[in-house]
């Protein structure tokens, strides 16, 4: 194989997350990452590495007690980049060095991320870190703004990031459930699970058609692209469907809470499930039909060059069409 397949812009990403995944291990195992003269395995160290990289939330040791703020620090990074993307920031460090970008290498970021192989890479780059700032630095002010006890600042920004990038990362041994009737935390998290799910492509339009830049409709109005229309409404339908059954299936199925709360935790789960990653309630107490339809939900996942995985809102979209 030449070397030039070898560095291609298209297997570039494979060798940055893995790099990314050694770099976040060596990290976690240092004792610098541990609190309270803990140790780590490698093993557990490399588990936590791929989860928060790969934005699973799956966890082998408590965040907020097992590591140091350093440690805590290290996985939020990794989070960072495995939501929004290594090839991203890998292209965004060679822009601000203002090196020469090959066209190969703007059509790699295009496809993965817009799906358009034309779009300008330093216009897009700007536009992703200001709006992953404004969203996460949002939202960290309004979780803090809604609970400035359980949510100081750092913890504030630590689950603002990991909501936004659907990694489900939390402080907290029990993820969200101390605030399961608190609808102030509940909606902060659930608007940024859903933005950060998506997709970028659907964020930067409906930014764009904010400032008049959307798509010319029949009536000279502006209006989304196909793409986002039916992302949008999957999404919504998907939403509903899951609050509607999780909540029918748990009231009446023998849940422990009351109306209104069984309402709120079904509205929470029907977003969550999506690959985000955090609960508010016991996953193990809820009926078999809930933790079927989550299963349903998890395989959907969020949308196309979002920071949620899945097989894509618009695959469910079209499967279903063709049904």
């Amino acid at each position: 194989m030449s070397q030039r397949s070898w560095l291609s812009p298209f297997a570039l990403p494979v060798y940055f997350f893995g790099l990314t995944i050694v770099a976040g291990t060596v990290l976690l195992h240092h004792p610098i990452s541990l609190a309270g003269g803990r140790t780590i395995s490698w093993l557990d160290a490399w588990f936590t590495a791929v989860s928060a990289t790969c934005v699973t939330g799956l966890v082998v040791v408590d965040t907020g007690t097992f590591f140091s703020r350093f440690g805590q620090n290290v996985i939020l990074g990794l989070i960072q980049l495995g939501g929004l993307g290594v090839m991203t920031y890998t292209s965004l460090v060679f822009y601000l060095w203002r090196k020469r970008v090959s066209v190969t290498d703007r059509i790699a970021v295009g496809q993965s991320l817009l799906h358009d192989p034309r779009f300008h890479l330093g216009s897009f780059l700007k536009l992703m870190v200001l709006l992953c700032v404004v969203i996460e630095g949002g939202g960290a002010v309004l979780l803090h703004l809604a609970d400035s006890e359980g949510f100081g600042i750092y913890s504030a920004l630590f689950h603002s990031i990991s909501a936004f990038c659907n990694a489900g990362f939390s402080l907290y041994g029990t993820s969200v459930m101390a605030w399961r009737h608190d609808i102030g935390v509940n909606l902060v998290l659930m608007v940024l699970i859903t933005l950060g799910g998506l997709g970028f492509y659907t964020l930067l339009e409906m930014a764009g058609i904010s400032q008049g830049n959307g798509v010319s409709g029949k009536g000279g109005g502006r209006r989304i692209s196909w793409q986002s229309r039916v992302v949008l409404r999957t999404s919504l339908l998907l939403v509903v469907s899951g609050w509607g059954i999780f909540f029918l299936a748990e009231y009446f199925g023998g849940g422990q809470d009351n109306f209104w709360g069984t309402l709120l935790e079904g509205a929470f789960q029907s977003v969550t499930s999506r690959t985000a990653g955090f609960n508010s309630v016991n996953i193990g107490t809820m009926t078999n039909i809930s933790l079927f339809v989550m299963i349903l939900l998890m395989v959907i996942g969020g949308s196309p060059g979002s920071c949620a995985g899945g097989v894509k809102t618009t695959t469910f979209r079209v499967l279903a069409a063709f049904g």
